[in-house]
C-alpha cells in the first residue's frame, strides 16, 4: 500500500489490521439503488476502501431525494442517480473504481450486472427487484445483504452464498402490486435510513474480511422512535422454489 492510500485509511487500519484492509481493496460489490440507502451505502463502501463498486438504479434525481440522500444537491435534479453517485465518488479513492449503471435490474439483464462480484448489497425499493438479486446469488452462490426502510423503521439480513436460508425462505409468496407500503405514501426519515445504512456496509465489511460472524439467518428490525432493535430468526424453507426443493 502506497504512503497516500495508507493516509487515506490511517484511522480504519488500526482497527481492521493491513491484511483486512488488503482484503477490502481487491473485493467488488454491487449496490442496487442509489438514493437514499443506496447513497449512504456506496458512500461508505467507497470510503472504507472497497477495491470496486458498482451502482445501479434506473431513477433520476428528484427535489423529493434531497432531504434524505446527503450526496445530492440542487444541481444534480433530473441527472441520473447512479451516474451522479458515481461521479462524485470517485475522487474519494483513487486506488479505487467508481462505476454508475443507469439501468433497472431485472432477469433478463442480472447476469450483466451482477456476475463477477463478491457480494451484492440491496437498496432498492421494491419487491421485484430483491427477488431477482436473491435467485441470481442463490444460483452463483454470492452472498448478499437486503435492506429496507419506511417511516423510521428499518429492516436488514445478510443471506450467505449457501442460500439457505433465503430471501424467498423470508417472503415465499411475492406480494400484490400496490400491497406493499411504499416511501412516498407513508414517508420515511433520514435516520433510519443512515442506521440501516450503516448496519448494511458493517455487514460487508464483515463477509468480505471475515472479522467477525456476519448476521446470517437473522431478520434486524430496527424501530427509531422506541427506540428498539429486534433480531428474527428466518427458518429454511424445504418447499422455497429458490433454495428448497420447490
Amino acid at each position: 500500500m502506497n504512503p497516500e492510500t495508507y493516509d487515506l485509511f490511517s484511522r480504519q487500519i488500526p482497527f481492521l489490521g493491513m491484511n483486512r484492509q488488503e482484503k477490502l481493496s481487491k473485493s467488488r460489490v454491487v449496490v442496487v439503488g442509489a438514493g437514499g440507502l443506496g447513497s449512504f451505502v456506496s458512500s461508505m463502501l467507497v470510503r472504507a476502501g472497497i477495491g470496486f463498486v458498482r451502482v445501479i438504479d434506473r431513477d433520476l434525481v428528484e427535489e423529493s431525494n434531497l432531504h434524505r440522500v446527503m450526496i445530492f444537491n440542487g444541481s444534480d435534479i433530473g441527472k441520473s442517480k447512479a451516474f451522479v453517485v458515481g461521479k462524485k465518488l470517485r475522487d474519494i479513492n483513487p486506488g479505487g473504481r467508481v462505476q454508475g449503471i443507469t439501468e433497472n435490474l431485472n432477469p433478463t439483464n442480472s447476469e450483466k450486472l451482477l456476475a463477477g462480484f463478491d457480494l451484492v448489497v440491496d437498496c432498492s425499493d421494491n419487491m421485484d427487484t430483491r427477488y431477482v438479486i436473491n435467485k441470481f446469488c442463490v444460483k452463483n452462490e454470492i452472498p448478499w445483504i437486503y435492506g429496507s426502510v419506511l417511516k423510521d423503521d428499518g429492516m436488514s439480513s445478510t443471506f450467505p452464498p449457501s442460500g439457505k436460508p433465503c430471501f424467498s425462505c423470508l417472503y415465499p409468496k411475492k406480494p400484490k402490486p400496490g400491497s406493499i407500503p411504499s416511501c412516498s405514501v407513508e414517508g420515511v426519515i433520514s435516520p433510519v435510513i443512515g442506521t440501516i445504512a450503516s448496519w448494511e456496509v458493517m455487514e460487508t465489511i464483515k463477509v468480505l474480511t471475515r472479522l467477525s460472524k456476519p448476521n446470517y439467518g437473522k431478520l434486524l428490525v430496527v424501530h427509531m422512535r422506541k427506540p428498539e432493535f429486534e433480531f428474527l430468526n428466518i427458518k429454511t424453507r424445504n418447499d422455497c422454489e429458490v433454495c428448497g426443493k420447490g
